[in-house]
Formats: structure tokens, sequence, C-alpha cells
């Protein structure tokens, strides 16, 4: 009889690397692995593990089975996750490859019977583009980026979780929930957003509403979430105006049947399925997010003067904690406006009153009070004046007589915000743009070399700065703010107004939300909360995170500040050292175990790029590639150790 066969599947020869998470962020840094393979391999061949539970490409974040009524809110023609010449790095970079020039070359010669390849032959660069239609290119890159790998590095895919690391001073061993077993040189946590579970507060909402028979929905990723439960007909309130709470527009408008069409007078209007609830919203600000600029812009744009690292070590010292509020708020308000007037006096002279040499002489030096009055000299029409105070609060100090008031209030803001983001004679709002993307990675610096206070980098990073630059700069697409206000017209959505306060009234049996500007109260049996998890690496529900914590391996970074009640502030966020490696509790750098992303301490950057901006996207994912390969080729002992003479 003959002796059974063994399935033996021997690795080959060389370092081996597991990337946790197949998304973007994955990709990028693969691209990155591979064009530096020439340069760092040493000729050693690479096998990289790439280890995702979603379908590689997209992941989870961008699958492909979410409803095409999700879009992206970037233009087709602002995406890319290729870098191209534009792009300032050690590594060599080749020409890049754009979700246009994808919907160009391939999206349009997928069959017309699908709905990607439908949707590709109807956009242009200006469009945006569905979830689906984005994962589609993303997956496409990942098979070119494969393909080109096959010289140095060889790619394997694993449609499964990890579940937990074992770091070693030579290496990892990664377990797979298929019962995998991975032997690497490194591991890259790259997983993008985190799932969490409910905070202790949102726990204790969901108990009182459950003994109350209300219907509470605590913050989640908005395509994950069981809207079923929230019934035709029925009040809900909806605290949060950004991007979760398009999503949740969406899915319980036109995902449950409703429609839009033109009016006579070309306004859009909703035309109900009858089984919508109806949207009381309300948030801080009490307006939604502003639109992405739907026109497109060659610029040029404005470079930094005065947020530019150097900058900022002359104006503060290059060494002591700054306060992102109190002393690099004003310093970036100063650039934006900068690049306000610099575009508007280059591209519409006629509507200033000053030369432009006289006025960018006055500007750096004025006050807060002379900036107004320079800017009323030079600048007639408001309209065309910049003022970061009035554009983040639109809604501060105003008061209104009744909830109508209110909703024609919204309505025109909203209204002349689209007009503005679909109007190239306001094209210095692109310049306004732009910057605020270059401070974001100015910001970033700051944050890799420690630069910002405790307080700044616990509260100030993911609140303030994300929140003002998720409002100006990552807001909806344009159409889908006039399905909104279609909506709000329909009565459909209703706004509450800004500084909102929700109660719930166990003894009524209700949630009562009241806005100071405006008189009365709105009372509903279901409360949804519109936002995204904030990091918590210590209630994530994350197996493979909660394994390494549990083990001292991996920290959250915890700052210590004497002013603190607790004498220090934790970040929620998985503590990395600047170039990645994740800080074990001991205050150690684990050598070959890195994490990059949204939950980590390290510098947030967007998983997807502009081109020609030479976007922080594509340096971090350099440094981290050559890191990488270093960890992989070098000897252990050649690595550094925190703490380490």
């Amino acid at each position: 009889m003959p002796a059974p066969s063994l399935d033996i599947r021997s690795e080959p020869p060389g370092p081996s690397l597991c990337v946790v998470g197949a998304g973007p962020t994955a990709i990028g840094v693969l691209e990155r692995l591979v064009a530096n393979a020439p340069a760092l391999s040493g000729g050693a061949r690479l096998t990289v593990h790439l280890v995702d539970p979603h379908p590689a490409g997209g992941g989870r974040v961008w699958r492909a089975e979410q409803p095409d009524l999700l879009w992206a809110n970037s233009l087709v023609g602002d995406v890319t996750v290729l870098p191209d010449a534009s792009v300032v790095v050690e590594g060599p970079v080749g020409e890049g490859a754009t979700l246009w020039q994808w919907v160009q070359q391939a999206g349009r010669t997928l069959p017309a019977s699908s709905a990607v390849g439908r949707e590709a032959r109807r956009l242009g660069p200006a469009s945006f583009p569905s979830r689906p239609l984005v994962s589609a290119y993303l997956s496409w890159v990942l098979d070119r980026v494969i393909a080109d790998a096959a010289p140095w590095v060889d790619v394997r895919l694993h449609r499964t979780r990890a579940v937990d690391v074992e770091h070693r001073a030579d290496g990892a061993t990664v377990h797979l929930a298929d019962g995998t077993v991975l032997d690497v040189d490194a591991v890259l946590l790259a997983q993008g957003h985190l799932d969490a579970t409910p905070t202790p507060a949102e726990r204790a909402t969901a108990a009182r509403a459950a003994h109350a028979g209300l219907t509470y929905l605590p913050t989640a990723y908005t395509a994950d979430v069981d809207l079923s439960v929230l019934a035709p007909g029925e009040d809900v309130l909806v605290r949060g105006a950004g991007l979760a709470f398009v999503d949740l527009a969406v899915l319980l408008t036109g995902g449950r049947g409703g429609s839009f069409d033109r009016a006579d007078d070309g306004r859009l209007r909703y035309l109900p399925s009858g089984r919508e609830p109806v949207l009381h919203v309300g948030s801080r600000r009490g307006v939604p997010y502003r639109p992405k600029i739907g026109y497109p812009w060659a610029g040029p744009p404005v470079p930094l003067r005065f947020f530019t690292p150097a900058a900022v070590d002359a104006a503060f010292g290059s060494s002591r904690p700054l306060d992102l509020r109190a002393e690099l708020a004003p310093v970036i308000a100063r650039e934006l406006g900068w690049a306000h007037y610099t575009e508007l006096f280059r591209a519409f002279p006629e509507r200033t009153t000053m030369p432009w040499e006289e006025f960018a002489a006055r500007y750096p030096g004025a006050g807060p009070e002379e900036l107004r009055r320079l800017a009323a000299e030079a600048v007639p029409d408001p309209a065309d004046r910049f003022d970061l105070a009035t554009l983040d609060r639109p809604l501060a100090g105003r008061a209104f007589d009744d909830a109508e008031q209110l909703q024609d209030w919204v309505r025109r803001h909203v209204r002349t915000s689209l007009d503005r983001a679909a109007d190239p004679a306001h094209s210095a709002d692109s310049a306004v743009f732009l910057a605020l993307l270059q401070c974001h990675g100015t910001l970033a610096a700051l944050v890799t070399a420690r630069r910002l206070t405790p307080r700044s980098e616990s509260e100030d990073l993911a609140g303030w700065w994300m929140n003002l630059f998720s409002y100006l700069a990552s807001g909806p697409p344009g159409p889908r703010l006039e399905e909104i206000l279609a909506l709000s017209e329909a009565g459909v959505i209703r706004f509450l107004g800004a500084d909102v306060d929700v109660v719930l009234d166990e003894q009524a049996g209700v949630f009562r939300a009241g806005s100071p500007g405006v008189p009365g109260a709105v009372e509903a049996r279901a409360l949804v909360e519109a936002r995204i998890p904030e990091p918590d690496v210590r209630a994530t529900p994350d197996a493979l995170v909660t394994a390494l914590l549990a083990r001292g391996e991996a920290t959250e970074r915890v700052l210590p500040d004497p002013g603190a009640p607790s004498g220090a502030r934790r970040t929620g966020r998985l503590d990395v050292d600047p170039s990645l490696r994740v800080v074990a509790a001991s205050g150690a750098v684990q050598p070959r175990l890195f994490a990059v992303g949204f939950w980590t301490a390290g510098a947030q950057v967007a998983a997807f790029a502009r081109p020609r901006t030479n976007a922080p996207f594509f340096r971090q994912n350099d440094a981290l590639a050559r890191a990488l390969w270093s960890s992989v080729t070098e000897p252990a002992t050649a690595l550094p150790v925190a703490g380490a003479a």
C-alpha cells in the first residue's frame, strides 16, 4: 500500500513580511516595497503575506459589496494610490495611474452589463465615483503592483483574519483565524479603522434606552449598521452632520426606494417612497460639512509660507512642546488666508482695490484686527474675504424665532456653499483647500517629531483639527449636499441648530434635543450617533491588538501631564515611534513590528492622495517600506531599541 502523500509547502528562501490589512494603505506600502527592491533587497527575494478577511484591494471600507448608492467624497480626477513625478521620496517613482486613468483605460472596457462597467462609461474626471467602482480600481492597482513585483517579491493573499502576533527579536509568528501559522521576519499592522466596542457612556445610554423601550444606535460605520430598526415615518434624532450622517441619509431615503428628479425651475426635489423616517439632525456646528469643490483647478498652488516646519521652528523654537489651539491655530489661519488672497489677487485683480505688493507687504505682520481692516480696505465684497472663524462656525451668535426660520437659514447657507463650490470664480477656495492639505502635512511632521503638548496631542489633534479639516476639506460631494437640500425641503430632514444637547427622559420615554439658538425642543423615540467611533485600542474587539496589549508587546500612547486630573492623558491610539515601530509597555521599541493608520499614534495620513501634490501618503509609505526592507534584511542586533545607550 503506497504511503499517503503529504502537502508540504515550503517557504522560498529569503526574507518574509506579513501585512495585516489589504486595503489602500497596504497597496501603497507594497508598491513602495517593490519600487525600492532593486536598491535595498541585496539580491534577496521577499515574500509578502497580505492578510484580510475582506477582498484584497478595497479592504473593508472600500469593499465592492457595498451599495453603489454610497460614493467616495473625492472627484474621479482627484484620486490616486500610485506616486507620480511630483512625489519627492528616497525611492524611485514612476508615472502613477489615477482613478480617472483607470476609468478611461480599464473601467470602460468592463462589460456594460456590469454595474461598474456602466458607471465607468458615464463618469468624467469631475464626477464622484461609487465605492464599488473605487474598489475595482484598487483591486486593479493591487494586481498591477503584484505583477510588477515578480522580479523581486512574491505576494500571497490570505482571505482570513489575523488573530495574534508573537513578536521576537529575529521576527514574528502570525496566527490566522483559519489555522495558518506564518513565521516571518517582520509584521506591519495596517488594518485601517479598527472596530470599537461602545464606550461606557454609550453602554449606559443603551441600557437606559432599552429600559425605556427606545431605540439607540451608537457610533459605528454607517454601512455596517442595521437600520431596519428605524421605522417608516418615525421621528429619529441624529447627532452628527458629517459624512456618516450623509451615508445615513442616503441609505434611509434612496436605499428605501425614494428618488430624485428636477423641477421645472432646475431645483432637485425628492420623491418619497413612504418608507423613510424623519431625521432631526443636530451637531456642535449645526450645519452639514461644506461640499467638495466640483470644478478642476490647475492652480498654481500657493506654497506654504507661515506654517512650514522651518517657519514653526523660527517662530517658537525647535524643541519646546507647542499648543495646537493657542499657538499653532492662529498661524494656520494666517496661512489659509494667505493662500486665499494670493489666488484672489492673481486670478481676479479686478475684485481688489490695492496693489498686491502693498497687500503682501502688510499682511505678514498684521494682528487680527489689522488683518480685518486690511481685508476690508483691499477687498470690497465681503464674500471675497477670508474669515476662518465665521467659516468654521456659521451659526455662532445667531438666534431664530422658531424652527422654520432655522430651516430656511440652513438651506440658504447650504445653497450658497454649493454655488461657490461649483464656480471657478471662487478659485480662492481651491487655493485654501490645497493649503489645508499642506498644513496637514506640516502638522503630521510635528506629530511625528512629538512637538505637541500632551493636551493638544490627546484632544486637539483628533478633536479641533480633524473636525476643522474634515469640515473644510473632506465634505460630501456637491450632488449629495444638493440631495440633502431636497430632503430638507421635502420634510424628511429637519435641522436642529448648533450646540445641540440631547437628553434621555426615561420618565417620559423619549429622547429630547434642543439648541440654545432655537426655541423649544424635539422629542423622538430613536437616537442615532452619526459619527465614526473614536480610536480606543483598549476597547477594540480586534483579537490581534487585544492580545498584543495583554502581553505588553504593545501599549496605548499615554502622555504624562501634571496638568491633567489623573496626571496623564490618554490618546486611545497604539503607541509607535517616529519610524512607526510598535512601542511595548516597557518602553522598548519592537524592532520588527510596525503599525500604521488612524488608530495609531503616528501621523494621520489619508489613504488616498490627490495626483501631482507630493502627498504625505507617498512620503510615509516610502519611508515605511524602506524601514521594512531594513528590518527583514539586517540582523536584529543592528536595529535600535528604545532606551538603549
